[in-house]
């Protein structure tokens, strides 16, 4: 698929030239074709818009084979917000599912945090996706699981002695009702859109706060904890090798109608994770390949410590009895406590 339309073309005015990948004309390294071709300065690759495509289905298909994140006859829950990489993953797995792995049919999950003028707006783009792919669609709030919105969270914990930013309570919550919703789906595996840009950026967060441990559980080969998994369904994520400009080039070219902007809370909140970011972006500017540098840091990092740090016994939370390492009370239902009741 090519660019064939003067529209089809308007978005090439977001790409900026520091980015890892941007767009001219020239001969494909792949095929010969001289058109427009999608240059990758990490590689120094010359690749027409066809290519390119078939070039990231192929890495999503061959990272999910390379670390066996798939089985057969898994059941797959897809984690989507209507963002172009939880829509991307959807499309190529849904495909994956079709012609390979002949599994059991995917279910998508969207969580609705309750952000006005946001998530209502990205959801209707997942919903959308979701009829026109027949894929069957679940929408679980914030609302109704804990009784209050991640807008009323914010109101609240303005309130509060301790400022804590609006990601901090939203990261906790939709990780462990995405959980919830996945496990009693009877998910095997629950795939989310987190692109290299992701790992990279959470990896050198995690360095920076020395947490070695979490490293180290994250190891992609590790051996399964049968009581852990009692608890946790396991989480997969194909898109890791894939730049999140390239993502953005990829959804573009394949039309996929996609809710563009970011949360507005982590463009508000002076987060950490937003300053790692904007920090790897200007290591791009000198050193294209700095994303994929580190997630091979990770890689290797996340085998040796997995060897090193011998899996310690812990706590169960009094309240929902999931593990909760050496504290009595899980941070989600020390979160509830403080606001929900």
């Amino acid at each position: 698929m090519g660019f064939n339309y003067i529209a089809d073309v308007i978005f090439i005015n977001n790409f900026d030239s520091s980015y890892n990948v941007f767009l001219k004309t020239g001969t494909c390294d792949y095929c010969s074709k001289n058109s427009l071709v999608v240059h990758r300065k990490y590689s120094g690759e010359l690749i027409c818009t066809n290519c390119f495509t078939k070039r990231i289905e192929k890495n999503i298909y061959q990272t999910i084979s390379k670390y066996k994140m798939l089985k057969p006859k898994d059941k797959i829950v897809v984690g989507i917000s209507g963002g172009k990489d939880s829509l991307s993953l959807l499309y190529n797995l849904k495909q994956i599912q079709a012609n390979s792995y002949h599994s059991n049919p995917i279910i998508a999950i969207t969580i609705d945090e309750g952000i006005r003028d946001y998530r209502s707006n990205s959801t209707k783009n997942a919903i959308e996706f979701c009829k026109q792919h027949k894929i069957e669609h679940k929408i679980i709030s914030f609302k109704e699981k804990t009784g209050k919105t991640l807008d009323e969270i914010v109101e609240l914990k303005k309130r509060a002695s301790k400022n804590t930013y609006a990601c901090n309570f939203c990261a906790t919550l939709r990780r462990r009702i995405l959980n919830e919703t996945a496990k009693n789906l009877g998910a095997d595996v629950l795939a989310m859109g987190h692109n290299l840009t992701d790992i990279a950026e959470t990896y050198l967060m995690n360095i920076l706060f020395k947490r070695f441990k979490l490293i180290a559980k994250q190891y992609l080969f590790k051996e399964e904890n049968k009581e852990i998994k009692k608890y946790f369904v396991r989480r997969i994520t194909p898109l890791m090798k894939i730049p999140e400009e390239e993502i953005f080039l990829y959804a573009n070219l394949k039309k996929i109608n996609y809710y563009p902007s970011h949360c507005p809370y982590r463009e508000e909140d002076p987060i950490l994770r937003k300053r790692v970011l904007e920090f790897i972006q200007e290591c791009k500017k000198f050193s294209p390949e700095i994303e994929f540098n580190l997630l091979n840091g990770f890689l290797e990092t996340s085998e040796i410590f997995s060897k090193h740090y011998i899996q310690e016994s812990y706590n169960s939370c009094k309240k929902c009895g999931y593990p909760c390492g050496k504290i009595n009370i899980c941070l989600y239902c020390k979160y509830l406590s403080e606001f929900f009741i």
